[in-house]
């Protein structure tokens, strides 16, 4: 029992680290980098390696309209309601999965 469990746990992990990629790839690679590492428009912080916490409360404020940082709250908001929230928890475990950029 006890290992069928950790098969499915660590399936469960890989569908959904590959499924995070997947959207970062589509939606947020352009702004932010392949691997999160750019500052969006020379003006954002660098998002890679942030807790996958703080990426999923920031996105849905951009979602709902209650923030708007760095004036790229419409740009945010367009991108990040086109994202469920448990899409956005797997985009969220993949950019923090990234860690930080080294220098």
């Amino acid at each position: 029992m006890k290992k069928t469990l950790f098969v499915s746990l660590l399936l469960a992990t890989a569908i959904w680290a590959s499924e995070g990629k997947d959207i970062f790839n589509k939606i947020c690679y352009v702004c932010h980098g392949d691997h999160a590492q750019k500052s969006s428009l020379g003006v954002s912080k660098v998002i890679a390696g942030w807790k996958a916490e703080k990426i999923v409360e920031k996105l849905k404020a951009y979602k709902s309209g209650k923030l708007n940082q760095y004036g790229f709250g419409n740009m945010m908001r367009n991108r990040a309601t086109k994202l469920t929230d448990e899409e956005m928890e797997a985009v969220a475990k993949y950019i923090e999965s990234l860690g930080k950029p080294k220098k």
